[in-house]
This record gives C-alpha cells, structure tokens and sequence, in this order.
C-alpha cells in the first residue's frame, strides 16, 4: 500500500540518485586492493572483496608472511594505475564512495582481480566462475601456503579490539 511519506521518501531518494554520477570516467588512483580514487570521487569494486592492506599471507610453508593487501594493491596499480578506466556505477554505499564495474579497454577489471587470485567473488554470482578458475590454476591467494578470506579477516581484527 502506497502512503505519501513513502512517496515523498522514494521521490527524494531519486532526486539525489539523479545528481550523482552514474558514470565515471578518467585517470585511476589505486587506494588499495578493491578502491580507486576517479574523478575525484572514492570507488569500489561491485560484487568482490580484496585482501585489507594489512592482510597477511603464507607464499609457502619454509617461507616468512607477506603483507597480501599490499602486494594486491600493488598488483592494481600496476594494471590500471595512472590509465583511463570507466566505472559504472551502480549504488553509493553509505561512506558515499561510488559502488560498480570498472573497465580498461572494454575489460573487466573486478573479474581479472578474482580470475588472477587477487580477491575474492563476493555479494552475489556475478565472479564465481572467476574464482573457481582461479584456485583450479592456484593463482594468487588459491597458490599460498595460507591466505585468509579478507571477510574473516576483518572480523578476527575486529574480535581483538
């Protein structure tokens, strides 16, 4: 059942939807493994999750933990840092950064993150085919003696508070 409160609320949800962009286009700033800075505004990759820049990980047994977030920030930067990419966007998340698919060239950055190892699908299906090539070819993370879920992750550093 429609009310004018509920009206009222949807029209002011579409008047400020209409006065962000729904698309961004211009030189990349990396901030870390799943953000970039473009057109000034924060941007976050839609539908996956990347290691936080404090995440550590396990090359192998005999060898010593690596800083993950930064090497996959690292891995981004060198992939589309300083390029010209597209977002697409497709919500604002309430720290007001832009949420959609960043392209290069036509190509899907998200899924070429999941697809070499550097995060994980996350928030629907949309990469799952992605990350199950992913540990099949033990890229990335799925290569590591022990890297963590960045989800668990965050909720460990947050238990220890």
């Amino acid at each position: 059942m429609r009310t004018a409160l509920g009206d009222a609320l949807a029209a002011a949800v579409d008047r400020l939807w209409r006065r962000k962009p729904r698309v961004l286009k211009g030189e990349a700033a990396v901030t870390d493994g799943d953000g970039l800075l473009v057109q000034g505004h924060a941007v976050r990759f839609a539908a996956l999750d990347a290691p936080e820049f404090d995440q550590l990980a396990k090359v192998d047994e005999d060898g010593a933990w690596i800083n993950h977030g930064l090497k996959v920030k690292d891995a981004l930067t060198e992939e589309v840092g300083g390029r010209h990419v597209r977002v697409a966007v497709e919500s604002w998340d309430r720290h007001g950064r832009a949420v959609g698919t960043v392209t290069l060239d036509g190509r899907d950055i998200g899924e070429w993150l999941v697809r070499e190892g550097h995060a994980v699908a996350a928030y629907g299906d949309r990469y799952k085919d992605a990350e199950r090539d992913a540990k099949e070819a033990c890229r990335g993370m799925w290569g590591y003696a022990r890297a963590f879920d960045p989800r668990w992750w965050r909720h460990r550093k947050a238990a220890r508070k």
